[in-house]
């Protein structure tokens, strides 16, 4: 699935990145902004696990003032790649006006949506008839990145939106959102950008749906939990649907074969996160009751991101960057299959720049095991 701009004045976008290991927060964005320069309109940073977010907090608003978004990541996407740790950032300039608000705290994604309803609409305004996007950056352990996107979607009409979860390499326990010199939980952050030069917005992914079919009959949605498909035990019935004994259910099944749910016309993946000792299945995603979920089939993770960044390219004619937010059971993915050199060498080649990712969001939907990304010509 794409979004596809045409110019209007023949300006064009230019991304510059740059990635620092220092193991000082401050040194680091120091090294950064030395290599990137103060003019770009946009700067977007990801923050690898390591660091003192207070200190890395004050230094981007020191170095960039207000032209600055982030998050915490679990692993970068810089001009080499995968990037385990540091800081990595993007500068953008030429033909964007960007504006960004906060939205939370996300307790009630409804609830904080409705309350930024005026602001939203002010950011969607000053789009007027000319093209744009929203990038979402947003606490990947909030569990509401569906609602979330489903509301902000609501509130924006026809305005695209693409984004990330924040990540904290795999420890699961704080996820934080960058906004003006500060890094906070339960928030996400909300730019609108207005573009008079050509991009395009993607979706990837590499897992097809089969005819197997799980219905979600028992679930707890706010906690992501299903306990039961077609009334049977969930983790029992998701091991037969695999044709594996439950004891040889592990991560590495649920990464080859996820759920998909069909909506919109299109197909989108619930992960798994865990088999639960009372029988049940957590996810990465929303399910809902009556969810009806079909077991994923792989088709080619290389493949797939490659056809689809030579799709981009083509279409675009040529490429100055692209923002990228990969979910990190990709990366393991590739991890597991040997990849990884092979993956990032890949992103690298299409100037790929971002994070590693708890979730994903393309439009009005949440999702699992996708790349979204933003791409410039």
């Amino acid at each position: 699935m794409s979004t596809l701009t045409e110019s209007r004045s023949g300006s064009h976008v230019t991304m510059a990145s740059a990635v620092s290991h220092q193991p000082d927060g401050a040194a680091a964005v120091a090294e950064l902004a030395a290599a990137l320069g103060p003019a770009a309109d946009l700067y977007v940073v990801f923050v690898a696990p390591g660091y003192d977010l207070t200190s890395v907090g004050a230094a981007l608003r020191g170095h960039f003032g207000e032209r600055v978004i982030g998050c915490t990541s679990s692993g970068n996407i810089c001009d080499d790649g995968y990037d385990g740790g540091g800081i990595c950032a993007a500068a953008l300039k030429g033909g964007l006006h960007c504006r960004t608000m906060v939205v939370g705290p996300l307790d009630d994604a409804p609830a904080a949506v409705e309350n930024a309803g005026a602001q939203l609409a002010v950011l969607r305004a000053e789009l007027d008839d000319r093209d744009g996007f929203a990038l979402l950056l947003t606490d990947g352990l909030a569990r509401n990145e569906d609602v979330l996107a489903a509301s902000l979607m609501a509130a924006l009409g026809d305005v695209p939106i693409i984004g990330g979860s924040a990540g904290d390499g795999l420890q699961f326990t704080c996820t934080s959102v960058y906004h003006d010199g500060v890094f906070a939980e339960n928030r996400a952050t909300v730019t609108v950008v207005r573009s008079d030069a050509p991009f395009r917005l993607l979706r990837l992914q590499h897992h097809e749906p089969t005819d197997i079919v799980l219905v979600a009959t028992d679930v707890d949605p706010e906690q992501r939990i299903v306990r039961a498909f077609n009334g049977r035990p969930a983790a029992q019935a998701y091991a037969d649907a695999v044709h594996l004994p439950r004891s040889d259910v592990t991560p590495a099944t649920f990464s080859r074969h996820p759920l998909m749910l069909t909506a919109g016309g299109n197909s989108w993946i619930r992960s798994i996160a865990e088999l639960r000792s009372d029988g049940a299945l957590g996810f990465f995603a929303r399910v809902d009751l009556g969810d009806v979920l079909r077991i994923g089939a792989s088709s080619g993770l290389l493949d797939k991101l490659d056809d689809g960044l030579r799709s981009v390219r083509a279409e675009l004619g040529s490429l100055s960057g692209m923002l990228v937010f990969d979910c990190v059971l990709r990366r393991l993915e590739s991890e597991e299959h040997g990849l990884t050199d092979r993956v990032g060498a890949l992103l690298a080649e299409h100037g790929a720049v971002g994070f590693s990712t708890y979730g994903e969001q393309f439009n009005g939907m949440h999702m699992n095991q996708t790349l979204v990304a933003v791409a410039f010509a």
